[in-house]
C-alpha cells in the first residue's frame, strides 16, 4: 500500500525541526554560560525559577493551540484582525489576573523556597509577558509563515543568551540572567507585530468563533495532562530514591525528553494543515495524520539506534561524568518519551478536526502512571520501565478512548 504525504505538513514540518533546533540549540547555550558563571547555589535558584516559568506552558501552548484553530480557515485579513485583537484582550485580562494571583503566592514561595522575593516577582514579570507571544505566534503558525515563527522564536533565544551573559558578567547574578530573558522575550513580541503588519493594517471585520470555548477546554485539558504526564517521572523520583540515584534519572529523563520536544515541530505543522483542510462537508484526510506519524517515526527511530548503540558516551558528553545508572536506562527512557510524542501528535489531531469527545477521561492515565512509578521503585531500572510501560499504556488507552469520537459538527457551529 503506498501513503500519500502531505506537502504542507513535510514542509513546515522541516522548517520547524530547524527553527526549533536553533531555538534549543541557543536556549542550551544559555543554560551552559549560566551554569559556569554563576556560583553553584545562584545556579540552583535560576533552575527553581526557570521550572517555575515552565509551567505557564501549559496555558501558553493551549492558547496558542486555540489561535492557530481558529486562525487557519481564516483568508479574511480584516477578520483575522478581529481574531488577532480579541484574542489579545482576553489574554491581556488573564495575565493580569494571573499576575497579581501569583505576586500573592510568591510570598510564601519565598519563604518555602528560600529565593528572593524580587527575583520571584521578575519571574512573574516573565510569564505575564509569555502569555501574550502565543497569540502572534499562533497567527503566524496558523497562516503556515513557519519561517516568520522560526525566525521569532531565534530572536528571543539569542537576545535571551547575549544579554543574559552580559548583565551575569558584570555582575547582576540571578537578576541579570532573568533580566536577559525578559528582554528576549519583549523584543521578539515587539517583532512579532511587525511579522503581522499586513494583519494589522488590515480593516477590521467582525469574525465568528463559534464553539471557541468548546474548543478551549479540551485544548487546555489535553496540554496539561502531557506536560503533567512527562513531568510526573522526575517529580516522583526525587521522593522515592536518594539524591544521587534521582540525579542520574533525572539526566536519563532529560535525554529521553529530546525525542518529545524534537519532534513536537512536527505536530505544530500539523495542527494549521489540518485545520485547514478538513471541513465537516469534507471525508477525514488521514493522510495528513499518517503524514506526521511518519517523520515522527523517522526521527526516533534514528534517536532510539543511537541511545541503544551509545548510551554510555552519550551520557558522558551531555553531563561530562560516567554515570552508570542513567546510561542503562537511556534506551527505555528514550522509547518512554516517543510513546509520549506519539500520544500528544494524535491527541494535537483529534483536538484539529473537534474529536475529542471522551477527552476527560484522560486524567485517568495520571493515575496509572502515579501508582506504577510509586509500586515499582525498587532501583532505577525498574523504576524506568514503570514510566516506559505507562507510557505505553497512556498511548495505547488514548488510541482506544478516541477511537470511536468522530468529527463533531456540533463543536464548531455551536455558539460560545
Amino acid at each position: 500500500m503506498t501513503y500519500k504525504l502531505n506537502r504542507a505538513v513535510v514542509k513546515g514540518s522541516f522548517i520547524l525541526i530547524i527553527a526549533f533546533g536553533l531555538y534549543n540549540f541557543l536556549h542550551f547555550l544559555f543554560q551552559f554560560f549560566m551554569a559556569r558563571m554563576l556560583t553553584i547555589s545562584d545556579y540552583g535558584v535560576l533552575a527553581t525559577l526557570f521550572s517555575v516559568v515552565y509551567i505557564s506552558a501549559i496555558l501558553t501552548e493551549s492558547v496558542q493551540n486555540v489561535v492557530v484553530k481558529y486562525s487557519s480557515p481564516e483568508k479574511d485579513l480584516g477578520k483575522l484582525k478581529n481574531l488577532f485583537l480579541r484574542s489579545l484582550r482576553k489574554v491581556l485580562r488573564l495575565s493580569l489576573w494571573i499576575f497579581v494571583f501569583y505576586l500573592i503566592i510568591a510570598v510564601f514561595l519565598a519563604k518555602v523556597l528560600n529565593i528572593s522575593y524580587a527575583l520571584l516577582a521578575i519571574t512573574g514579570l516573565i510569564i505575564f509577558l509569555a502569555l501574550f507571544s502565543p497569540v502572534t505566534r499562533g497567527i503566524l503558525q496558523a497562516k503556515q509563515r513557519f519561517k516568520s515563527l522560526g525566525l521569532n522564536m531565534i530572536i528571543e533565544a539569542s537576545i535571551k543568551l547575549v544579554m543574559g551573559i552580559v548583565f551575569v558578567y558584570f555582575g547582576a547574578t540571578v537578576f541579570g540572567a532573568m533580566t536577559g530573558v525578559i528582554l528576549g522575550g519583549l523584543i521578539a513580541l515587539l517583532f512579532s507585530f511587525a511579522q503581522l503588519r499586513d494583519i494589522i493594517k488590515a480593516k477590521e471585520v467582525a469574525a465568528k468563533t463559534d464553539g471557541l470555548y468548546n474548543y478551549a477546554r479540551p485544548a487546555f485539558f489535553i496540554t496539561a495532562i502531557v506536560i503533567v504526564f512527562y513531568s510526573l517521572d522526575v517529580i516522583i523520583a526525587k521522593i522515592v530514591f536518594p539524591p544521587e540515584t534521582a540525579g542520574a534519572y533525572a539526566i536519563a529523563s532529560i535525554l529521553g525528553k529530546i525525542l518529545f520536544w524534537g519532534t513536537l515541530p512536527i505536530s505544530k505543522a500539523m495542527l494549521p494543515v489540518s485545520s485547514v483542510e478538513i471541513r465537516p462537508e469534507q471525508k477525514v484526510e488521514k493522510h495528513v495524520l499518517r503524514t506526521a506519524v511518519i517523520i515522527i517515526s523517522i526521527g526516533i527511530f534514528i534517536a532510539l539506534t543511537l541511545f541503544y548503540l551509545f548510551p554510555e558516551m552519550i551520557i558522558n558528553i551531555f553531563s561530562g561524568k560516567n554515570v552508570s545508572d542513567a546510561a542503562k536506562i537511556l534506551f527505555i527512557e528514550g522509547l518512554a518519551f516517543s510513546f509520549i510524542a506519539i500520544t500528544n501528535l494524535i491527541l494535537i489531531y483529534k483536538l484539529s478536526i473537534n474529536a475529542l469527545s471522551n477527552y476527560a477521561y484522560l486524567s485517568a492515565f495520571l493515575i496509572v502512571e502515579v501508582i506504577l512509578l510509586s509500586y515499582f521503585s525498587a532501583n532505577v531500572i525498574q523504576f524506568a520501565m514503570a514510566f516506559g510501560a505507562s507510557s505505553l499504556i497512556f498511548l495505547l488507552g488514548t488510541i482506544m478512548l478516541l477511537k470511536k469520537s468522530r468529527f463533531n459538527k456540533a463543536n464548531i457551529y455551536r455558539e460560545s
